[in-house]
């Protein structure tokens, strides 16, 4: 049975019902956070748009149905400001050139500054095909740890790329830390145990893509999943005719293997639903 049952009457939610909601029991905890249509879907897969915001309905401002949007927002915010660590795939910064992890909102940005603790940015890329330059990468006031987990070709062509930009006089104001723990794909587990030995991160927030979140559910990294059900449908195919992704892809369990949820807490902000699950591995 759900501990939490919380109506959240204002979508723009306080602190103080953020912290009451996503309250977490226990320590490591390693959350993975999606919005996902009423059918599923997590990304749109359509030229311009970046996935979360328009599945959350955020470019809706004037309709009513859309405003639990606000709602998902300021949960994501919640979670930059709170977590140790934030751990993200490299496509999200290909498809939105700003994405730093950094609350946005006055007070949520305050909350993390009250902390104390300069937080870990950490980004997965195999094929190191990131952009140095990219925002995350480059914290204007020193605000968070920016961090890389590649591959050994990952770091060679990422090494290619920091010698470029310094000839060109890109001089960053604090260099990324790169790992390179992988012949051929990121070994994520050994990712997660960085942050937690290297930079003792205790509350870790998985931001995906679906690749990654697959990834890390099959590898029993996740111990919660927070899960915006958006009130949409989409359908499974783009504009093109490709299929769009849920949240998690490029992994499979059998009906004896497959991971079981039970239910933390469920919120209602006007038409949208959010659940916290606890992970159940079974194997």
């Amino acid at each position: 049975m759900a501990r939490t049952v919380q109506l959240f009457e204002d979508p723009n939610v306080s602190i103080d019902q953020l912290s009451e909601f996503f309250k977490v029991e226990g320590s490591p905890h390693t959350y993975l956070m999606f919005v996902t249509t009423i059918d599923g879907i997590a990304v749109p897969l359509e030229p311009g748009q970046r996935g979360g915001s328009e599945i959350a309905l955020r470019h809706l401002t004037d309709n009513p149905i859309a405003a639990g949007g606000l709602t998902d927002n300021r949960a994501l915010q919640y979670g930059w400001a709170t977590a140790d660590a934030v751990l993200g795939g490299a496509g999200i910064l290909r498809d939105n050139p700003a994405a730093s992890w950094y609350p946005r909102d006055k007070d949520l940005q305050d909350l993390l500054t009250k902390r104390n603790r300069k937080p870990v940015r950490a980004v997965v890329t195999g094929r190191g095909e990131v952009d140095l330059k990219h925002p995350v990468f480059n914290p204007k006031k020193d605000e968070w740890q920016p961090v890389i987990f590649t591959t050994k070709q990952g770091e060679e062509k990422l090494k290619s790329q920091a010698k470029r930009l310094q000839v060109q006089g890109f001089k960053p104001l604090q260099p990324a830390k790169t790992y390179a723990i992988g012949d051929t794909s990121v070994d994520l587990t050994k990712a997660v145990g960085i942050l937690r030995k290297d930079y003792n991160t205790k509350l870790l927030d998985i931001q995906g893509g679906p690749i990654l979140a697959g990834g890390v559910v099959k590898a029993m990294l996740v111990d919660e999943v927070r899960l915006t059900v958006s009130p949409q449908i989409m359908g499974d195919l783009n504009s093109e005719g490709k299929r769009r992704p849920g949240f998690l892809t490029g992994i499979h369990f059998g009906l004896d293997d497959s991971p079981l949820a039970e239910l933390e807490a469920i919120g209602v902000s006007m038409s949208h639903i959010f659940l916290r699950y606890l992970m159940n591995y079974r194997n």
